[in-house]
């Protein structure tokens, strides 16, 4: 009798589990999955919304002619060169999330007050000096800076937490507005420093032009000549690459450091400590191996973003400029499929992407893995 009753009503909460999951399921299939076997049909097609191109099957002619197709290897190029900034954002993350991790210990509210105070005094002194001397950008960041420092005095590190993430929350295109701000060559707070730095060190030198530029820090390399490479230098990719370094230290890959290393068992420190083992030891034998799952999805995750990413910041800031050096892969095929009207092409230029990541994926969980022993 208790069976007969159970399964009615294990039968009514199947269905209202899936009533609920049916939603987001057929939107699953209608805005992902049909896209997706859509476009791999139309890779193997001339499909173009131009009336007086006619639909026409022509089997692998797109993936052939994507093979030899110099500006497909030059954005690839590009996407790869951009790549290079990620080990040092995840890097930076790893270093800022060790240091966050410790608590701020300052004494009691007397001497947190003080320091408080010292800060506001310091920072207000130092900003009005640089404001009435004309540096009012520098003023500003100064100002900024001590008032930060006072906070964290008062709130300790949840305060620097806090700081770091926030803009995270801030919208790309915004974000890459300021950056654009930053990087102009005539009264950006960039080249701003770096004019009065070479003053002040007596060193001559050409300011960088960045997002106008076509130099590169590999410039000095035999590429071809369609890479479009001025020579050795500061350019846009470098720029973007740069931003990119800067945004990424203080994001989601922190938190996941953060969160990694308050998983850390005590006891191993204790132990370490017990064999005297300093900073950098525990570090290295303790910290290091136990964030390796962590490390590794970090790295999974950032390689897949590298190969997908680089859209906004090249269609906001350069427009794929300038000689096309900025253009990566996903801004290429926006650019094949909306402006060149070659749908057919552009969708093979993505499923090449995604064999692409897909097999570097694989690559990753079968080689990067190996470290990962929890």
């Amino acid at each position: 009798m208790a069976t007969a009753t159970a399964n009615p009503r294990n039968r009514r909460n199947t269905a209202a589990a899936l009533g609920f999951l049916l939603p987001n399921f057929l939107g699953f299939l209608l805005f992902t999955t049909f896209p997706v076997l859509f476009s791999l049909v139309m890779s193997f097609t001339n499909w173009s919304p131009k009336p007086t191109v006619d639909l026409r099957f022509v089997g692998l002619d797109n993936f052939v002619q994507l093979v030899h197709d110099r500006y497909f290897w030059f954005y690839f190029y590009n996407t790869a060169y951009f790549m290079l900034g990620i080990p040092l954002s995840i890097a930076g993350s790893l270093f800022l999330a060790v240091i966050l991790s410790k608590p701020i210990r300052l004494g009691d509210w007397k001497v947190r007050a003080g320091l408080t105070l010292a800060f506001a005094a310091i920072g207000a002194a130092t900003a009005l000096t640089a404001w009435a001397s004309g540096n009012r950008d520098a003023g500003l960041l100064l100002a900024v800076v001590f008032a930060l420092g006072a906070l964290g005095v008062l709130g300790g590190n949840v305060v620097f937490r806090t700081t770091f993430y926030l803009p995270h929350f801030t919208a790309g295109v915004a974000l890459i507005i300021l950056w654009m701000q930053l990087y102009n060559p005539h009264f950006g707070l960039i080249n701003g420093f770096l004019e009065r730095a070479f003053a002040f060190l007596h060193v001559g030198g050409e300011l960088p032009t960045w997002l106008s530029s076509t130099k590169s820090l590999l410039g000095l390399l035999p590429l071809p000549d369609y890479f479009n490479n001025e020579g050795f230098g500061l350019g846009a990719r470098e720029a973007i690459m740069f931003m990119g370094i800067w945004t990424g230290i203080g994001g989601n890959n922190m938190l996941l450091y953060l969160a990694g290393i308050s998983n850390i068992p005590l006891e191993l420190y204790e132990a370490a400590d017990i064999d005297g083992a300093g900073k950098w030891a525990k570090f290295r034998h303790v910290t290091w191996p136990q964030l390796a799952p962590t490390t590794f999805f970090i790295v999974v995750m950032s390689t897949i973003g590298g190969l997908q990413g680089g859209f906004e910041q090249a269609r906001v800031m350069t427009q794929g400029g300038p000689a096309g050096i900025t253009t990566t892969l996903s801004y290429y095929i926006y650019t094949v499929a909306f402006e060149q009207l070659k749908l057919g092409y552009a969708s093979a230029v993505a499923w090449v992407l995604f064999v692409i990541i897909f097999a570097l994926t694989l690559l990753n969980w079968k080689y990067g893995n190996r470290h990962v022993n929890y």
